[in-house]
């Protein structure tokens, strides 16, 4: 410090006081940065007894940028500086709501504030520069598409709200609603009769793809930017269309007028351990295909209503019933006394345990049972040694009354690789069940 000192009186001396101050500016020392100034560095007994006025320094943007960063980084050393508490504060603007009672307000009593400190009122009016937004949303009419929309912004309640359907599946289960996102899934989902409450996009341009017959009514558009469509967006790349729909009162009468057109094969597929949602996914749509009777997810799977699973099933899951998740010991309840059971699994070779027949899936006899249950489980796990337990108390009972009824489907693989992806597999295993099914039906 005394080193200092002594250094910063030799440069006053020599140099006069614009090299003082050129330290001054750049020195590291904060002590003389801060509290020396050139009265106090000039030599002895050349001080004036009048103060001189203090120069007034122009501060630019840049620095009132740095001021505002350095005070943000001052609440590190402040105790109980909370910025989440602070935020709250922050005045936004809103749109004005319509009352029920012709526009009045009802009032709320004020909310306990307790008395901030000086810290917390500087960094209190840098949140308000910094995160207000001041601009509201704004209705606009497209002449060309001849609608009417809404360029939304963050600081509106349906943006809040809108995000937190896309975000959560606990709070679209909660509001019965469901989000699909695509101009594909989208028409599925007008198609499959279900009612479409508010489109998102990114693009007008994409809703003139929406060729929806009839247009829903009282449907509204809302335009956001390109940013907040792939920060909500599921995907890698956002197709910039996600469509809001209310989730019917009963599914199962949605599906059955979907299928109505098709018969349903004696088939129940039992998936377990698929946790990839696109696979599930493409399960889905496989058995919807083939026209199952129904799909049984077993505890541990991917959400069926997850938005990727919803979009690898591309309208699926309007075509074929789906029950689950469930515990495995709820399974019998959608097997018959007389059933197959039939489990797909390539990780041993004539693997016969718990009295399971190893054989090709294309040398099974699925014609000869009433009732088919298929059993498929995913890449890395696949079907849990719990199930084949399950499996052979059902059987165990009729074991010698009735023919063969537990079968090790296996598919034959070549140059060296070990398995198929679940869905490929599932989709070989499917279409061989329904040529057998339906040659014994018309026999």
């Amino acid at each position: 410090m005394f080193r200092t000192m002594e250094v910063i009186r030799i440069c006053a001396r020599r140099s006069g006081p614009s090299v003082l101050q050129f330290y001054r500016r750049f020195s590291v020392v904060p002590f003389a940065q801060q509290k020396l100034s050139p009265e106090l560095l000039a030599p002895r007994g050349s001080r004036s007894l009048e103060q001189p006025a203090p120069e007034k320094l122009a501060i630019g943007p840049a620095d009132e940028l740095a001021a505002e960063d350095e005070l943000l980084d001052n609440r590190k050393n402040v105790p109980n500086l909370k910025l989440a508490e602070l935020l709250k504060d922050v005045p936004r603007t809103k749109l004005a709501r319509r009352a029920d009672d012709g526009g009045e307000r009802k009032k709320q009593p004020p909310k306990p504030t307790h008395k901030k400190t000086a810290i917390e009122k500087d960094t209190l009016q840098i949140l308000q520069h910094r995160y207000q937004d001041p601009c509201e949303s704004e209705e606009r009419y497209d002449k060309v598409l001849k609608l009417r929309y809404t360029i939304l912004q963050s600081n509106d309640d349906r943006y809040r709200d809108l995000m937190a359907l896309i975000g959560s599946r606990k709070y679209r289960e909660r509001e019965k609603r469901l989000v699909l996102e695509g101009r594909r899934l989208i028409m599925d989902g007008c198609a499959a009769g279900l009612h479409l409450e508010a489109v998102v996009t990114s693009d007008l341009r994409l809703l003139a793809d929406l060729r929806m017959k009839p247009k829903p009514k009282d449907c509204p558009y809302f335009l956001v930017t390109r940013q907040t469509m792939m920060e909500w967006s599921s995907l890698t790349t956002s197709p910039g269309l996600i469509g809001i729909f209310a989730e019917p009162p009963n599914l199962a009468d949605v599906i059955a007028r979907n299928a109505a057109g098709s018969k349903r094969l004696p088939l129940t597929v039992v998936c377990d351990n698929i946790r990839e949602p696109n696979n599930l996914g493409s399960v889905i749509r496989s058995c919807a295909a083939v026209s199952a009777q129904e799909i049984v997810l077993l505890k541990g799977c991917a959400h069926p209503w997850d938005l990727k699973c919803l979009r690898g099933g591309a309208g699926a899951h309007f075509r074929v019933p789906i029950y689950g998740p469930k515990e495995l010991y709820q399974l019998p309840e959608h097997t018959r006394t007389s059933s197959m059971f039939v489990i797909a699994d390539n990780k041993r070779k004539n693997d016969e345990r718990e009295g399971f027949l190893w054989r090709h899936y294309d040398r099974i006899d699925y014609g000869s049972a009433d009732h088919v249950v298929l059993v498929i489980g995913g890449e890395t796990y696949g079907v849990s040694d719990d199930i084949r337990k399950l499996v052979h108390q059902l059987t165990q009972a009729t074991d010698g009354q009735l023919p063969d009824r537990k079968f090790l489907a296996h598919i034959p693989l070549a140059n060296g690789v070990e398995s198929l992806n679940t869905a490929s597999a599932l989709s070989i295993i499917l279409y061989q069940m329904r040529r057998s099914l339906l040659a014994m039906e018309e026999t």
